[in-house]
């Protein structure tokens, strides 16, 4: 019996274990051959948009004014507290039955908003998380937002945190408020990241985040 076909497809059989073992074990350096399957709970939705609210283009005068001579400055001088610049500002955070958060707004200027689930809620310019409760916390930003009046709204005072039922699907509700036009706000959820909607209305002007329950 001829035995030389047969030990020769021994060696090509263990190459080829071999070289299959490489491939998934080198799988980080290149396309992996075997794709971790994400838990179904796991939820990447990240929503953006933006909002008008009130009038932001600037008012014309009412009667013939000789202007002011007055020099040009630099560039970044003017910043967004210059004269005629809009503000726009939260002025309440209401929880509306068990699972609607509502922003409302006032002022004269746009405001964009991105809405996501976050591991830990982090303040900007921090390291220390915060401790909210619940199972997973959703990150509210409000680019435009500011802190501060312009004597045409009163911004939000408080308070920070808003504590719903155990129940609900909103836990609690946290605002930080921020002067530079970022504020941020973290809802935290009672279940493991469930679906989101975010809806805007005009009058009164607000940003709806809704839980899924």
């Amino acid at each position: 019996m001829d035995h030389s076909r047969d030990s020769a497809t021994i060696p090509l059989a263990v190459a080829a274990s071999v070289l299959t073992g490489l491939l998934v074990g080198c799988s980080g350096s290149g396309t992996p051959e075997v794709v971790e399957e994400v838990s179904a709970s796991t939820n990447y939705t990240t929503i953006t948009g933006s909002l008008i609210v009130g009038d932001p283009s600037p008012v014309a005068p009412t009667a013939e004014v000789p202007p002011l001579v007055i020099p040009t400055l630099p560039d970044g001088l003017g910043g967004a507290r210059a004269s005629g610049s809009s503000s726009v500002g939260v002025t309440e955070v209401n929880v509306s039955g068990s699972s609607a958060v509502e922003y409302r707004l006032a002022g004269n200027g746009s405001v964009s908003y991105t809405v996501r689930y976050v591991d830990e809620a982090v303040r900007y310019g921090t390291s220390e998380p915060l401790a909210v409760p619940g199972k997973s916390v959703l990150q509210v930003d409000l680019s435009g937002a500011s802190a501060e009046s312009d004597d045409s709204f009163a911004p939000y005072t408080g308070p920070e945190r808003i504590r719903v039922g155990a129940d609900s699907a909103v836990v609690s509700v946290d605002f930080l408020a921020d002067p530079d036009g970022i504020s941020q706000s973290f809802i935290a959820v009672s279940t493991d990241r469930p679906e989101f909607t975010v809806t805007t209305t005009e009058n009164p002007a607000a940003v709806i985040v809704t839980i899924a329950s």
